[in-house]
C-alpha cells in the first residue's frame, strides 16, 4: 500500500481500536490521554474515584486492545495517533472538567508543576479555569518561573477570564518577576512597556510598575533604575509595604555604586518598614543591607543581613534568587570558601526553581571562587563556556564583566598577556558613573599585567571605582595587592597608598586571616618590610586563598631586604605552587627570580672569597693551595713539615675566611683566584 494510503486510513485504523469500549474504558482511555506523563495507578483511582479488580481489568483490556501501553513507570496512549483520536472525539467541556479534575488531584498530591501544566493546556484550548487555583499555582517555588509566567500570560490574555482589577493588576506584576527570573527579560520589559505607555493603570499601581522597570535597569544602568524608582517614590499614596519595597530596592541599586544618595534612602528603608511587612519587602530591604555593607567593606554586617531572612519562604519567590546569590557573595568575600563552595552547588541544583536568569550569576561567583582556590584552569575553562554559549543571548553588563575579568586574570597569570590585554578594552567607553561601575572589576583585572605601565588609565580608574565602592574587591582580595604592584610600578604612591587602605577598612572590620593577611601584603609592598609580608605569608597560610598566598611568597623573595635564605626558600615554594596553581607564566617568572637569587648568591660568595684570600695567614694560604690543587691533608702535613692536626687547624680557619664548606669549594674558589689573578 502507498505511504499516502497508510496516512489517509491511519485515523480509521485508529478508530477500530477505540471501537467498542465500555463508558469507563473510554474514560480511562481520556484520562491517559490528557496527561503528559504516564499515569501512575494512583493518579487513576482518584481519576475515577474507584479501584479495585475492575478497574484492573478495564486498563488491562485497554493495553491488550492496543489503546494503551505500559511504560513500566505508567499508563499512556500507545501512539500521538490515538491520544489525539481520544481528545477529538471527547466534547470540550468533557475535556476541561478532566483538565481541571487532573490539576486539582496533582496540586493535592504535591505536584504543582503537572499541575500547572494541565491548566495551562486548559487555559490555551479556551477551557475555563479556577481563578484560585492559577493563583496558587503562580506562587508556588516549585513551579519553574518560565511556566508560571506562561500560565499567568495564557489567563490575563483571555477576554472571557473575568480576572477582577486587583487580581489582574497582582497577576501583571508576578508575570514580570517571573519572566525576569525565567531570563526572559525582554519579554518581560515590553509588558512593562505597554503597560506603562497605556497609562489606564491606578496611580499606585503605575508607581509599582516604575519601580519593577527600576529593578530590571538596576544591574546594568544604575542611572535608569534610580530614576524609574524615584517616579515610583514620589506617587504619596502607596501603602506602607510597597513603598518599603521601592525605598529598599532604590538603596540597594545606590548602595552598590557608591551613590551619595544610598545612605539616606537606606534609613527612609528601615524606617518605611511596616509593622508586618511582606516576606519580599524584608528581603529587599536585608539585600539593600548588605550592599551597602559590602560597598564600605563590612562583610560581617552583610553576613548578618543576608542571615536575618529566610530565603525559602513561598511568598519570597521574586526574591529569593537574589538572597542565595548575596549570601554566596558574602561567603566569599569573608574567605568562607567551603561554604561558599557547597552553597553554590545547593543552587544550581535548584536553578529550576530559583529562575534561569539567576545561572549565569552562579556561574561567575564560581568562576571568582576557582580564581581564589587557585583551580585557574578550571576558572577559565568554566568563564569561557559561559561567554560563549551567551554569544547570542546578551549577559547583563556585570557577569560579563566579572567573567572577562577571570579569564584577563587567568591569561596574565599563564603568560598569555597579549590574548589577555584584548580583553581590556572596555565594553562601556563611551559610559559615565554610575554606569560605568558594572565594569568596574574588568578593570581591576589589568593590574595583574606583568607590565601594568601600558595600563595607566585603567588602574586610576580601579582606584577611584573602589574608592566608591568596595564590593568587587571583597570578592577577589588578590586584586588588592595587585592593584598595589601596578601603582607602584607606574609610580604613582598615592594609590598605592589608597588601595592599602581600602584593604585595611576590610581588615579591621572583618576578622579573618584572609583580610588581615591581604592587609600585610599590601603594607609590606609600599613599605618594602619583609616582616609584614612574612606575616602576610603566615596569615595566608591558615586559608584556602592558594593565589593570594603564591603571590605573597614571591614578593617576599622580591624584596632586597629579605635574608638571602628566607628568600630562596620563599621563590622555591611560590614556583611550585604556582605550578600546582596553573599559573605557568607566574611559575616561570619566580623561577627566574629562583635563578637570580641563585646567581646573586654565587657572586655573593665569590666575591667574599675574593676578600677572604687577603686574611689568610702565610701559613693558610700554602695549605689552601696544597689542598686545592688535590694534596691530602697528610701530603700537605708531610710537605710543610707540620703535624696532620694542626694542617686540619690551619683548613678550618680557611674555611671559616672563606665562607666555605668543603674541598670542592676550596678548590673552585682557588681556581678562580689564579684565573684573576692572571688576567691581572
Amino acid at each position: 500500500m502507498p505511504k499516502s494510503s497508510s496516512r489517509r486510513n491511519a485515523p480509521v485504523v485508529v478508530r477500530e481500536h477505540l471501537a467498542g469500549l465500555s463508558a469507563a474504558q473510554t474514560w480511562l482511555a481520556r484520562v491517559a490521554a490528557i496527561s503528559t506523563t504516564p499515569c501512575e495507578s494512583w493518579f487513576v483511582e482518584r481519576m475515577v474515584s474507584r479501584s479495585g479488580t475492575d478497574l484492573c481489568g478495564d486498563l488491562e483490556d485497554l493495553v491488550v486492545r492496543g489503546v494503551l501501553r505500559d511504560t513500566g513507570h505508567g499508563l499512556s496512549p500507545s501512539t500521538e495517533a490515538v491520544r489525539d483520536e481520544v481528545l477529538r472525539a471527547a466534547p470540550p467541556t468533557l475535556v476541561s472538567a478532566l483538565r481541571q479534575r487532573a490539576a486539582d488531584v496533582l496540586a493535592s498530591a504535591g505536584l504543582p508543576a503537572l499541575a500547572a501544566g494541565q491548566v495551562l493546556q486548559a487555559v490555551r484550548a479556551g477551557y475555563p479555569v479556577d481563578l484560585e487555583l492559577v493563583s496558587a499555582l503562580a506562587d508556588s517555588p516549585a513551579i519553574d518561573p518560565s511556566v508560571a509566567a506562561d500560565l499567568l500570560t495564557a489567563v490575563l490574555a483571555r477576554p472571557d477570564a473575568r480576572v477582577e482589577p486587583g487580581l489582574c493588576r497582582a497577576w501583571t506584576l508576578a508575570t514580570v518577576d517571573n519572566l525576569m527570573l525565567a531570563d526572559r527579560a525582554a519579554e518581560a520589559l515590553t509588558v512593562l512597556t505597554e503597560k506603562i505607555a497605556a497609562g489606564r493603570d491606578t496611580a499606585q499601581h503605575m508607581a509599582l510598575l516604575h519601580g519593577r522597570m527600576g529593578a530590571w535597569y538596576a544591574a546594568e544602568r544604575p542611572s535608569q533604575a534610580l530614576r524609574y524608582l524615584r517616579q515610583a517614590l514620589a506617587q504619596r499614596q502607596l501603602p506602607p509595604d510597597d513603598r518599603a519595597w521601592l525605598l529598599a530596592t532604590a538603596a540597594g541599586v545606590a548602595s552598590r555604586v557608591g551613590h551619595p544618595e544610598a545612605p539616606a534612602l537606606l534609613r527612609r528603608a528601615q524606617r518605611a518598614r511596616p509593622t508586618t511587612p511582606t516576606p519580599g519587602s524584608d528581603v529587599r530591604l536585608a539585600l539593600a543591607r548588605s550592599a551597602a555593607a559590602l560597598s564600605r567593606g563590612d562583610v560581617p554586617s552583610a553576613t548578618r543581613a543576608v542571615g536575618s531572612v529566610d530565603p525559602r519562604s513561598p511568598h519570597a519567590r521574586s526574591e529569593a534568587a537574589a538572597l542565595r546569590v548575596e549570601r554566596i557573595v558574602v561567603q566569599l568575600a569573608a574567605g568562607e570558601f567551603d561554604n561558599a563552595r557547597t552553597a553554590l552547588r545547593l543552587a544550581v541544583e535548584e536553578v529550576g526553581s530559583l529562575g534561569a536568569a539567576v545561572r549565569p550569576t552562579l556561574v561567575a561567583l564560581g568562576c571568582q571562587l576557582r580564581l581564589a582556590v587557585g583551580q585557574l584552569s578550571e576558572a577559565e575553562a568554566q568563564a569561557r563556556l559561559a561567554l560563549r554559549d551567551h554569544s547570542r543571548r546578551r549577559l547583563p553588563d556585570p557577569v560579563r564583566a566579572d567573567l572577562l575579568a577571570v579569564v584577563a586574570e587567568v591569561l596574565f597569570r599563564q603568560g598569555r598577556a597579549d590574548r589577555a590585554r584584548e580583553l581590556l578594552n572596555p565594553e562601556n567607553a563611551g559610559q559615565d558613573w554610575p554606569d560605568d561601575m558594572p565594569w568596574l572589576a574588568l578593570r581591576c583585572a589589568a593590574a595583574a599585567d606583568p607590565d601594568p605601565t601600558r595600563h595607566p588609565d585603567l588602574v586610576l580608574a580601579a582606584v577611584t571605582g573602589l574608592a566608591r565602592s568596595l564590593r568587587p574587591l571583597v570578592l577577589l582580595p588578590q586584586q588588592a595587592t595587585r592593584l598595589v604592584r601596578a601603582a607602584l610600578a607606574i609610580g604613582d604612591l598615592g594609590q598605592a597608598r589608597t588601595v592599602e587602605r581600602f584593604a585595611g577598612t576590610v581588615a579591621a572590620q572583618t576578622a579573618s586571616a584572609l583580610w588581615r593577611g591581604i592587609e600585610r601584603h599590601t603594607h609590606g609592598l609600599i613599605e618594602r618590610d619583609p616582616a609584614a609580608l612574612a606575616e602576610a605569608v603566615s596569615r595566608l597560610r591558615a586559608t584556602g586563598a592558594r593565589t593570594a598566598l603564591a603571590d605573597a611568597l614571591f614578593d617576599v623573595a622580591r624584596l632586597p631586604k629579605t635574608p638571602p635564605a628566607e628568600a630562596r626558600a620563599a621563590v622555591t615554594e611560590s614556583a611550585a605552587l604556582f605550578g600546582r596553581l596553573g599559573a605557568t607564566g607566574d611559575q616561570k617568572r619566580a623561577q627566574h627570580w629562583e635563578t637570580e637569587l641563585g646567581t646573586a648568591r654565587r657572586r655573593r660568595r665569590a666575591t667574599a672569597a675574593q676578600h677572604g684570600f687577603a686574611a689568610l695567614t702565610t701559613r693558610e694560604a700554602r695549605v689552601a693551595e696544597l689542598l686545592a690543587t688535590g694534596a691530602t691533608k697528610r701530603q700537605a702535613a708531610s710537605l710543610l713539615y707540620v703535624s696532620f692536626h694542626t694542617v686540619d687547624t690551619h683548613l678550618r680557619g680557611v674555611y671559616a675566611k672563606l665562607g666555605i664548606r668543603s674541598r670542592v669549594e676550596l678548590a673552585r674558589l682557588w681556581a678562580n683566584r689564579e684565573s684573576h689573578t692572571r688576567a691581572a
